[in-house]
């Protein structure tokens, strides 16, 4: 793969965003694509959710451009985000039953596992007694570890730059296992997305030039990016004839703010009586700007929360820390955290 036109594309993919995003802000003004303030929302205007219908075409277009399909199961791929795009595009502009939203993740994680090779057979010496293999439960299994990522980062959409700057974060990470293992057709895959999201986070995240945030990912570009980093962490961590590429228990490590969050709400939402799957202001973020922090300073510090604990999963392999002493740890922060949030609820 040559490495100069894989990064000139890397340069378009950015600049294309970044012009793409700015007219896909007028036409939604035009045609009423806008998420609306009141309720749980804390925006004060009607802002743009074109984001993510922005970033994964584009990226589906450097990549074929790339020819990735010739190194992975690319052009599957597509097919089934864009699925998930269209879906989440019709729930942005009308708001579909969330039973049926839910069952359409199921059926895209379904398509994604056995069409895509996102199948998570082997988890590594988990608990220190031996290599697990899932055998007959591998498939549903990833499965539900798919549709809990899907949802688990579109609950995090709910500050500026938050749900976006975590899948840059975990994507980096990814990016830099690849690179580390020598797979150039993953790790330009990975960087290929790269591009757009930083595109992205130059309208969506706020800095010294823009006060706040001029467009939304959607639901329709949280799910399908969370979809798009799933299958990637799963391939990597499944890489045939290799694997010691990415450690399973890495990957819990490098996804853990937003999963550890979701984990402890659904107990919190039962303790209350509520449907796990409710809406409300519950999740981490919400609690960091409840205690008077900025919408800037609640994405950094959960942000480096992620950073912190992705750097912990990844080095931890290459140090030799035991999977089994990564697993139990990880665990220990996950029950900590929820049991600190049912006493609190």
């Amino acid at each position: 793969m040559d490495f100069s036109f894989a990064s000139s594309l890397f340069s378009f993919g950015f600049a294309a965003t970044i012009i793409a995003l700015w007219i896909g802000i007028k036409l939604s003004h035009k045609f009423d694509f806008l998420d609306q303030p009141g309720g749980r929302k804390d925006h004060a205007e009607a802002t743009p959710l074109i984001g993510g219908l922005v970033i994964i075409p584009i990226y589906f277009i450097l990549g074929s451009i790339l020819h990735l399909d010739y190194t992975m199961p690319f052009t599957y791929l597509i097919w089934g985000v864009m699925l998930l795009l269209s879906v989440g595009a019709i729930d942005d502009k009308v708001h579909i039953h969330p039973w049926v939203r839910f069952v359409i993740q199921i059926w895209v994680a379904c398509y994604i596992v056995i069409f895509c090779a996102a199948e998570i057979e082997m988890m590594g010496d988990l608990f220190g007694f031996g290599n697990i293999n899932m055998g007959y439960i591998a498939k549903p299994f990833s499965v539900i570890c798919l549709v809990l990522l899907m949802n688990a980062i579109n609950m995090m959409d709910g500050v500026d730059g938050l749900a976006s700057g975590f899948v840059l974060i975990a994507l980096s990470w990814l990016l830099f296992v690849a690179y580390d293992a020598g797979i150039m057709s993953q790790f330009w895959g990975i960087a290929l997305l790269i591009a757009p999201i930083l595109a992205f986070l130059c309208y969506n995240m706020r800095h010294p030039l823009r006060k706040k945030a001029s467009i939304f990912l959607g639901d329709a570009g949280s799910l399908s990016l969370a979809l798009i980093l799933g299958w990637f962490a799963i391939n990597l961590s499944q890489y045939p004839g290799n694997m010691n590429v990415l450690a399973p228990v890495s990957i819990i490590w490098i996804m853990a703010v937003p999963i550890i969050d979701t984990f402890a709400l659904f107990f919190v939402r039962m303790k209350q009586g509520r449907s796990p799957f409710e809406a409300d202001r519950l999740h981490l973020h919400h609690k960091i700007l409840d205690k008077g922090y900025t919408p800037t300073q609640t994405t950094l510090i959960i942000l480096g929360i992620a950073l912190t604990s992705g750097a912990i999963g990844v080095y931890g392999i290459k140090l030799g820390v035991p999977e089994s002493i990564l697993l139990y740890s990880w665990s220990s922060i996950w029950i900590g955290y929820t049991y600190y949030r049912l006493k609190h609820a």
